[in-house]
């Protein structure tokens, strides 16, 4: 199953939650047994799908549809299912071969070969079936080796992104051949290729693996089985952990981590990740006109002192935070530059912007009492919906922060809170909204295909944006195989359309943690899509 480059990470539903959640739901005391507490449930087990594409899925399938390679808590792509690296044997046509272990098989005893490869990219060039992205599929022209080991994935032009697009776990040919895969895997999974096969779901309470006796291609799980347990509001999931109902968790950032930071009964495990919280501006039909006008979005951008944001909300959990100014890269990339500061803090500068553009009824000056909001040519008033998840406390904040220093410069803010399965599965894609913030969670090798996001018609550009100009070079470096070559290229672009264009505002690269029991040996974040669990088999109590 490929890994899609980019995740939805979802912000917890706000539930009446009572910590005992009944007879079925695992103990954490118990011999051999994981509980991991999490705050997203997946909406079905079909991974890159259209309604689905969640972090929260990802950290169940990792483990069932295993990688030729993943990555490790570095970021790096390392051999797993696969005998080494796979190889690049030629540019023209690019050509790519890897052989999976003579050790790798399904959980029933079948061997994992290239047929399975084959299957798996049939099914995402399948136009019939509802995959959230075809990019690197759709590019590749033959996929030989029938039920070998080895693999040839010959492409029909260059795609740079190539090595993480042949290192995802495949689907099992012989389970779904014939099958309408829009109805595969929707509650249960029947193999595994990894260290943990499916075995039970309880909806609302709790997802369990088990240990596959059958892996024989790393080193098996010491632990007899671990259950995910979903609990939707963020103090009672803190409370269960305390409370000895759980034994590691994989918070979004929240306030109550400062507490774990300082009890010796828990380690947490730090550090900031492949994933940036961002406000993404409706440029479409079904938002505000205003927003068509760039002046406007500029005064959004301008009128909001992210860096007060990050400083207020995330000092104790993550001192030194600050904003990034970058959707391509992160600050602790060497590629990383600082290609939006220039659209820096000034609340005179946003009145000035919008008085030249003819806007009235706004404050002459910001005031943090004011209460008059400014009506522009042609656009109307500046009153925009603001989406983003409930139940989310430091979102809440961070709306309420942001909602005050617009509404002093004449901009307001309406909130519209949304459980995530309500939010990511039909309002994102509705493109009905004016602003939504929200957090992409993605890996190294995201910035090859960031056009998906961006460009003109990007299988996951929900904001309508379309920069032509800018597109072609995104366009350009999905095919790009030179890393620094890319990197000047995506700098260069975003200095010079996305940043006048704005049409999405970084806030801040997201610091991943890992909070677990002192009794329990193993786990540390992994800052990319494959989350904790990545070295599952270490794990041990």
């Amino acid at each position: 199953m490929r890994k899609s480059s980019f995740l939805l990470l979802l912000g917890a539903i706000m539930i009446v939650a009572s910590l005992a959640v009944g007879p079925a739901a695992a103990k954490s005391e118990q011999a051999g047994t994981v509980v991991f507490i999490h705050d997203q449930e997946p909406p079905n087990l079909q991974g890159p799908w259209v309604g689905n594409n969640l972090y929260a899925t990802s950290l169940v399938l990792n483990n069932i549809f295993y990688g030729c390679q993943i990555r490790n808590s570095a970021g790096d792509l390392v051999p797993r299912l696969c005998a080494g690296k796979p190889k690049l044997l030629k540019k023209n046509p690019l050509t790519v071969r890897f052989t999976y272990k003579k050790t790798a098989k399904w959980s029933d005893g079948k061997p994992v070969t290239a047929a399975d490869f084959k299957a798996t990219w049939q099914v995402f060039i399948n136009p019939k079936n509802n995959v959230i992205s075809r990019t690197g599929f759709e590019d590749i022209r033959s996929v030989g080796g029938g039920r070998g080991k080895t693999v040839t994935v010959v492409f029909k032009k260059l795609y740079a992104d190539w090595e993480s697009l042949v290192s995802g776990g495949p689907y099992p040919a012989h389970i779904i051949a014939g099958k309408d895969m829009n109805q595969m895997f929707l509650n249960s999974i029947p193999v595994s290729s990894g260290p943990w096969l499916f075995d039970s779901w309880q909806k609302g309470v709790q997802l369990n693996v088990r240990r596959n006796p059958n892996f024989q291609a790393g080193p098996k799980m010491k632990l007899q089985r671990l259950t995910f347990r979903y609990i939707l509001d963020t103090n009672a999931r803190f409370q269960a952990l305390r409370a000895g109902q759980g034994d590691v968790m994989e918070p979004q950032p929240q306030l109550q981590i400062a507490d774990f930071l300082k009890d010796r009964s828990f380690r947490v495990s730090r550090k900031i990740g492949f994933a940036w919280e961002h406000i993404d501006i409706q440029v479409g039909e079904k938002g505000h006109a205003a927003l068509k006008q760039r002046y406007v979005r500029t005064a959004l951008i301008r009128g909001m002192n992210r860096n007060q944001v990050a400083g207020a909300l995330y000092a104790q959990i993550a001192p030194g935070l600050k904003t990034v100014q970058s959707h391509m890269f992160k600050p602790f990339q060497t590629q990383y530059r600082q290609n939006w500061a220039k659209q820096s803090f000034s609340q005179a500068a946003v009145i000035r912007l919008l008085r030249a553009n003819g806007c009235t009824g706004g404050p002459a000056r910001a005031a943090a009492n004011n209460n008059d909001i400014y009506t522009c040519p042609r656009v109307g008033k500046l009153s925009f919906r603001f989406h983003t998840t409930s139940g989310n406390q430091l979102r809440a904040l961070t709306f309420e922060i942001i909602q005050r220093q617009l509404k002093s410069v004449g901009i307001e803010l309406t909130p519209r809170f949304q459980t995530g399965g309500t939010l990511f599965g039909t309002t994102l894609p509705s493109r009905d909204w004016d602003l939504l913030m929200f957090t992409w969670v993605g890996s190294p090798s995201t910035p090859i295909t960031i056009k998906d996001l961006y460009a003109c018609g990007g299988d996951q550009n929900y904001m309508g944006y379309c920069n032509r100009a800018f597109s072609r070079i995104l366009n350009k470096v999905s095919t790009t195989l030179d890393a620094s070559q890319r990197a000047k290229l995506l700098n260069a672009a975003e200095a010079r359309f996305m940043v006048n264009d704005v049409p999405s505002i970084p806030m801040y690269a997201r610091p991943v943690f890992v909070i677990s029991k002192r009794g329990l040996r193993g786990p540390v974040v992994n800052p990319t899509t494959e989350g904790s669990p990545w070295n599952i088999s270490a794990w041990s109590k």
